[in-house]
């Protein structure tokens, strides 16, 4: 271009949407005159830049305080990136950041997926017209309370042996050609090359998991091939475990919530690095996550305004973790383990300031007047308002088919090839995401105790067809009495609940992990083995068959004449513990009795208008609703206490 437009920064102040037209290829200058371990990539500044000097993040040699909150892509339709994005300008924030999630890109190996609600360019590129920079997080693990914490299942395998986060050889080779793969459709949006990215992270919170340097020195050298001089390079920590995490070369940010003394969590920064460059609270905590069976988490307004507010005075620089939250639709809520396995609610509402559904909260205009009392608002970009909401009534449903039944199985099952002997392959060496897989093999005693030492992680148990209760890694229930004869056939129904995303039990394969012993004895004879992956949903529901166990339930719904679909809310009271299908969208996990979640949330983009009938699918793994109806309300339930330690197989 021969004519530069206005300076990037002066634009953001301005409050002016910008598109990728809009900038000239850069080049990057990295500086810190008293920085101890000086970043390494120094360049002339030409045309557009960003860089850092002294305490500053500069760009085109002016200061940029960069205002953030997160939004992560794979949690919303494509279709509401632009409205949640825009609720981030207005709101007064600058920037957004956002994991890569690996697994969603690449869920089977050398499959790749970058289309539709996976368009990550088109997300970047939306940011980039409403006016905000991009923090690109690209792991490649991320953590995030996502399934294996965003790393694809397949990877344990294909290898039995891998170490995730090391220089293990097979893990370093596929995160080689992972991220070779992902820069082939982000390149061109780094900064420097002229799109918004400025600033990428190199792993996550690596200091909380190990402390190996060569570890995160190659994978600071695989990233930075790719990224260059074109946008800087960053980690983030906790504050007490940021040198753990720290790299050479790598900008240190750390991360916190609410607290009377935001610049005293940088103490370990100071002392590592006296001068450590721009401070950064690279995830500010206005919420947080809730598992099965807790209260929903909840942080005051108050207390997030005064931490922001003093984070600002004190130059220090905020991203917000997180600013929107979403849902974690279908299979890809991940889990925790703190003593006792913790699996993720469907909801990532997290208490923020744009709710699971995209709403403002007071929280928003709390935070909103707070940044505009420190001139970041554009008083030109107009306050949002919640969107209006459908409330649709009870949709009758109906019981069309068991998943063990005959006809369950040849329409959802996949039969595997039998095993003998002990050991009973995982969902991981079946090459099977998530769903069910159902070990099924004959007993030749009539009465005793049945003992899984490692399930994983939720097994119910049927003998002949007959449901006899459930093992549970949740619950630590490893021995159950059944009763039986001989010749009967025993069933074992896994499902997966989640892998845990956090912590060194990362590795978190999926099935029965240990022996099967009956009264003492192990189980060493043949297994037939037969998955559910639930991709897909297709069966022929105009012929029911219809037995004991977990099974699908039916029914149809048609909106209101004349109107848009909206967004809206199902309500699961009553019913037990399964996972819903509209429109073959999977919503996700339903367990109201466990709660705190009881609502699933349902995008208004996923509905058909009249006179199209909507498909709602129910597979209840557990047991009926005492009413034949699943209810869509116009608001959501997110905190209705339940009782894990009630909940128990009929």
């Amino acid at each position: 271009m021969t004519l530069l437009i206005a300076t990037f920064a002066l634009l953001c102040f301005l409050g002016q949407t910008y598109s990728l037209e809009d900038y000239a290829p850069v080049v990057i200058r990295v500086t810190n005159e008293d920085h101890q371990n000086k970043l390494s990539n120094e360049f002339k500044m030409k045309g557009h830049n960003i860089s850092i000097v002294g305490d500053k993040f500069m760009i085109d040699g002016k200061p940029l305080h960069i205002i953030s909150g997160s939004l992560h892509y794979f949690r919303v339709p494509a279709v509401y990136w632009r409205d949640r994005l825009h609720k981030f300008k207005a709101a007064g924030l600058n920037t957004v950041a956002t994991y890569v999630e690996w697994s969603y890109h690449e869920p089977e190996e050398r499959q790749y997926n970058f289309e539709g609600d996976r368009d990550l360019v088109r997300f970047v590129q939306t940011a980039a017209e409403v006016g905000l920079h991009v923090l690109l997080r690209v792991g490649p693990y991320i953590c995030a309370e996502r399934d294996l914490g965003g790393l694809p299942y397949w990877l344990l395998g294909k290898y039995p042996n891998i170490k995730l986060r090391t220089t293990d050889k097979d893990f370093i080779a596929e995160s080689d050609i992972w991220l070779k793969k992902l820069f082939e459709q982000v390149s061109h949006l780094l900064f420097g090359n002229g799109g918004p990215i400025i600033l990428v992270q190199v792993e996550n919170e690596y200091g909380s998991y190990d402390s190996d340097l060569a570890y995160k020195e190659k994978m600071r050298d695989l990233i930075s091939a790719h990224v260059g001089d074109k946008a800087l390079l960053y980690t983030t920590d906790g504050p007490s475990l940021v040198g753990a995490g720290m790299i050479p070369g790598v900008h240190a940010t750390i991360d916190f919530g609410v607290t009377s003394q935001p610049t005293e969590q940088f103490d370990s920064l100071f002392h590592l690095r006296p001068a450590p460059g721009p401070l950064m609270n690279s995830e500010f905590y206005p919420g947080w996550l809730t598992h099965w069976g807790e209260r929903m988490a909840r942080v005051g307004t108050n207390d997030i305004v005064l931490t922001l507010r003093n984070m600002i005075v004190n130059k220090i620089h905020v991203n917000f973790y997180v600013f929107f939250g979403g849902s974690n639709f279908e299979f890809t809520s991940g889990a925790n383990f703190d003593g006792t396995y913790q699996p993720d609610i469907t909801s990532y509402d997290y208490d923020a300031p744009l709710s699971e559904a995209g709403d403002p909260t007071p929280k928003y205009f709390a935070i909103r007047e707070t940044l505009k009392q420190l001139n970041f608002v554009d008083e030109k970009i107009e306050p949002p308002q919640p969107s209006p909401k459908g409330r649709y009534g009870a949709v009758p449903v109906a019981a069309k088919l068991s998943i063990m039944s005959p006809k369950g199985r040849c329409d959802l099952g996949k039969r595997y090839e039998d095993v003998s002997g002990g050991t009973l392959p995982t969902f991981e060496e079946l090459r099977q995401r998530s769903g069910l897989v159902l070990y099924e093999t004959t007993l030749n005693e009539t009465e005793g105790i049945l003992v899984l030492n490692k399930p994983r992680d939720l097994v119910f148990v049927f003998v002949d067809g007959k449901p006899q209760g459930v093992l549970s890694r949740m619950h630590k229930k490893y021995h159950l009495r059944i009763s039986s004869t001989a010749g009967s056939k025993l069933s074992l129904l896994v499902e997966n609940q989640g892998r845990i995303n956090y912590g060194t039990l990362l590795h978190d394969r999926k099935g029965i992990l240990s022996e099967v012993i009956y009264n003492n004895k192990v189980i060493g004879g043949k297994w037939s083995i037969t998955g559910y992956p639930l991709e897909t949903v297709q069966f022929n529901s105009s012929v029911s068959e219809v037995t004991q166990g977990p099974t699908f339930y039916e029914g149809t719904f048609v909106l209101p004449e004349g109107q848009k679909p909206l967004d809206t809310f199902l309500d699961t009271t009553g019913w037990d513990k399964g996972y819903v299908w509209v429109n073959g969208h999977n919503l996700g996990r339903y367990w109201p009795g466990v709660g705190p979640q009881v609502t699933l949330y349902v995008p208004g983009v996923w509905l058909l208008e009249a006179p199209q009938p909507n498909v709602l699918q129910i597979l209840e793994l557990n047991k009926p609703s005492d009413s034949s109806t699943m209810e869509f309300i116009d608001n959501p339930i997110l905190n209705r206490t339940g009782n894990l330690h009630a909940w128990k197989f009929p």
